[in-house]
Formats: C-alpha cells, sequence, structure tokens
C-alpha cells in the first residue's frame, strides 16, 4: 500500500507548486507539490479501506505522506479510543504549521464528542512544544468557542508556554476568533497579557479580520504601546 501511494505521489509531482510550498511551508521534509484536495481525496480512500495498514505502515518521508497521515487520523471511522491512540502518536511529528492545521480542520468528530476531547486537550496544557501548543489554542478556536467554554478557554490560554512563533500566533488567531463573539473578554484578556509580542499580534489580526466589529478594531489600537 505505501509504495502504491508514494509512486502516486512521486508521478503526479508539480515543480511548481513544489516551489511555492517550500517557501511557505517551512519543513525539513521533501515536498513534491500534490494538491491538498487531491490528498484529502485520497485519504478518504485510504480511510474507506485498510486504514490501520497506511497508519502502521506510513513513514512520513515527505510533507504528502505526513498530511495525508493527519488527514486519515480525521477521515476513518474509528473509536474514540483508537483515535486518541493515532493522534497520541501523530502530533509529536508536526514540524510545520500546514500539517498542523490539515489535522485540526479534519477532526470534526470532535463536534459530536466535545466533553470527551476537551478533556483530551488537557494533557498537552502544559507543553512546551510549539506545535503542540498551538493544537491546544487551534483546537479551542476551531471546535470550542461558545457560551459554556470561553471564560475556561482563556484560562487555559493564558497557562500556554507560547514562546515559539506559531505558538504565539496560535494563541493569536483563537483571540481574534473569540473577539468576534466575546469583545469585553478579549479585550480585558489582551489587557493583562504580559507578552507583548502575542498582543501585536492579536491586534494585527484582529485589524485584518472580516469577522470582527470596526469598533472593537479601532478601541483594540489603545493597547498598543
Amino acid at each position: 500500500m505505501i509504495k502504491e501511494i508514494k509512486d502516486y505521489i512521486i508521478s503526479n509531482a508539480n515543480n511548481k507548486l513544489s516551489d511555492f510550498n517550500n517557501k511557505l511551508i517551512k519543513t525539513s521534509l521533501p515536498i513534491y507539490g500534490i494538491k491538498i484536495p487531491e490528498l484529502r481525496k485520497l485519504a478518504l480512500n485510504i480511510a474507506r479501506n485498510d486504514y490501520h495498514l497506511f497508519l502502521e505502515e506510513c513513514d512520513n518521508s515527505s510533507y504528502e505522506m505526513t498530511i495525508l497521515e493527519a488527514f486519515v487520523i480525521g477521515y476513518a471511522r474509528m473509536s474514540l479510543e483508537e483515535r486518541f491512540f493515532y493522534l497520541d502518536r501523530f502530533i509529536p511529528k508536526i514540524d510545520n504549521w500546514a500539517v498542523h492545521d490539515g489535522l485540526v480542520s479534519t477532526l470534526k468528530f470532535t463536534k459530536n464528542n466535545m466533553k470527551e476531547v476537551y478533556e483530551y486537550l488537557g494533557k498537552y496544557v502544559d507543553s512546551k512544544k510549539e506545535y503542540e501548543v498551538r493544537f491546544v489554542a487551534i483546537m479551542l478556536m476551531s471546535y470550542y468557542i461558545n457560551d459554556e467554554y470561553i471564560d475556561n478557554n482563556l484560562a487555559i490560554v493564558k497557562k500556554l508556554y507560547a514562546k515559539e512563533y506559531y505558538a504565539k500566533m496560535g494563541v493569536a488567531w483563537f483571540l481574534t476568533t473569540a473577539a468576534s463573539k466575546y469583545e469585553n473578554k478579549v479585550f480585558n484578556y489582551l489587557e493583562n497579557e504580559v507578552d507583548k509580542e502575542i498582543v501585536s499580534m492579536t491586534i494585527r489580526k484582529i485589524r485584518d479580520s472580516y469577522v470582527v466589529s470596526s469598533e472593537f478594531k479601532n478601541k483594540v489600537l489603545q493597547l498598543k504601546k
């Protein structure tokens, strides 16, 4: 199975897209330039068949193989315990934002297992690894911005070890999205945030946002120092 998938990736390589992605995505792995919709289609086919074999044999020899693994983990029909098992194996391997965000966007099973996934995220809250920190922030942003979770989410994000760029940006993205519904809570958070880089990133994202009010975009400017 793995050989056939690798042969498909190599035979469909797109040098122009590969060059573009190499400038955009910082990874140590080779990038062959397969479009994401094509990879999702391939992942869905794998997920419908012997996904166990793929997940056991996947060697992460390229960006495409790695993001395929992320998609299959999200798409395959499996128990929560099994999915958490594969996530635990996969998350430490993430070394770039594209694989990370591709994974999070595919974990739609979260919507039917809100409590269990929220508890699962707890194991990464104290992590000091850049993409594990981002994983918490972006999962909260993607699935848990609502009245039930917002206050606890802000407390969680506050304690994250967001010291590296993509972790900081994950926090900023979460705060920007949260601001679309909870302006006062986000403003209070930013007023008390000691990491000025996170504040600056968030202000920039809020100013560029299409889902935050014009009034709030102007209000956050007073936080610039």
